[in-house]
This record gives C-alpha cells, sequence and structure tokens, in this order.
C-alpha cells in the first residue's frame, strides 16, 4: 500500500508538471545548437515543442509508474546485500518492506511538487527545483559548480529517507537503532559522492545534460 501510494503520487506530480511545462526555449536552444533552427518551419518547430510535452508527460507518469517500483526493488536487493555482508540475517521481504517505507519522504516532496505546480499556469525547466526546494541548494548559491553538486546532494528529503532505511533496517537485522541510522546515511553518502558529486563532475561542460 505505501509503495502504491508513493508510484500514484510521484506519477501525478509527474503529470501535472508535464502539462504545465512550456519545453520551447529548450526545444529551440537544442535545434539552434543542432543547427536546424535555420532550415526547420515554424510548424516544425511547433511540432517540436508539442512531441517535447508529450515526452514529458508520459516520462512523468513513467516516473511514478514504473521508475519507483523498480528504485524500491533495488533498494531492497542493495540492503540484502549490505545484511549478507554484514552477517545480518533478514528476510528479503522485511527489507522490501524497509525500501517502501523509506520512499515515503519522496512521496511527500512530489506530494508538495503537485500543489506548488498547481498554482502555476506555466512552469519552465528552470523552475523546476524551486517546486519542492529540499536541499542547500536552494537556500545558498555556490561559489562553484563542484560545491553546488555538493549543496544538492544535502537534501533534507534524501537524509530523511536514508535515516528511515538504517532505522529500518536495524529493526530488520535486530541491530540498534542508532547503528542502523549511521548506516542508513553512510550508504547515502556514498551513494551521493558516487552519483550526485563524482560522476557529473566528470562530464565535460557542454557535453549534454545534467
Amino acid at each position: 500500500m505505501p509503495l502504491l501510494l508513493v508510484a500514484i503520487v510521484t506519477a501525478v506530480a509527474g503529470a501535472v508538471i508535464a502539462l504545465r511545462l512550456d519545453s520551447s526555449h529548450v526545444v529551440i536552444d537544442g535545434l539552434q545548437k543542432a543547427g536546424q533552427l535555420a532550415t526547420a518551419s515554424e510548424r516544425e518547430v511547433e511540432e517540436a515543442i508539442e512531441q517535447a510535452g508529450r515526452v514529458a508527460l508520459v516520462g512523468g507518469i513513467a516516473r511514478g509508474l514504473l521508475l519507483m517500483p523498480l528504485l524500491t526493488l533495488l533498494l531492497a536487493v542493495v540492503l540484502k546485500i549490505a545484511a549478507w555482508l554484514t552477517a545480518q540475517k533478514t528476510l528479503f521481504m522485511d527489507l522490501f518492506t524497509v525500501a517502501t517505507l523509506a520512499m515515503l519522504p519522496a512521496g511527500l516532496a512530489h506530494f508538495i511538487e503537485i500543489f506548488s505546480a498547481l498554482r502555476l499556469e506555466v512552469i519552465t525547466p528552470s523552475m523546476l527545483p524551486s517546486l519542492a526546494p529540499t536541499s542547500l541548494a536552494a537556500l545558498t548559491e555556490a561559489s562553484s559548480p563542484a560545491l553546488g553538486r555538493v549543496f544538492h546532494a544535502v537534501d533534507i528529503i534524501n537524509i530523511w529517507c536514508a535515516l528511515v532505511m538504517g532505522l529500518g533496517f536495524a529493526a530488520a537485522s535486530k541491530l540498534k537503532p542508532w547503528k542502523g541510522a549511521l548506516f542508513g546515511l553512510f550508504l547515502y553518502a556514498l551513494f551521493a559522492s558516487a552519483f550526485m558529486v563524482g560522476l557529473p563532475g566528470l562530464t565535460p561542460p557542454g557535453a549534454g545534460g545534467h
């Protein structure tokens, strides 16, 4: 039930945002960089913008209905591997329940996104981070891209998810709660260091997405 709730809220948030998203600037900028803007007709540009909107809508819904369950399953597998490495006897279904509960704070963030998006008639891509500002990057401006990635990783929702995951893991494996909390924060620190700070920094400027 919690996983279904999170999946639905995430899908609704993706749909609401996509229906209000103005991707014209992104599409036109992409055509210009590809050297196709000068030769494209007005109708072709409009079709490209409409196509971008449809992709955003399908992607937003799929993020909830497909990606969230897959991420929950992946997290449960990671917890099972961690339990095996630390010689903790746990049932996979218990760990899957832990992973599901750990997604609830993320569901709350998407719930906030829904209400923020409904208040706006048009949303531009640059406005997306401000719909539910939960990271340190929303409070202060970084002096460098690397520091900006660190500020983005210091996210209250992600940290909350990590604590719930750690406490749930402790309950499932009969660890002390404080050890479980530290374990959850440690796993998040590893994840954030690799995928939110390290790997994005290896992407050359102008090489692609963010």
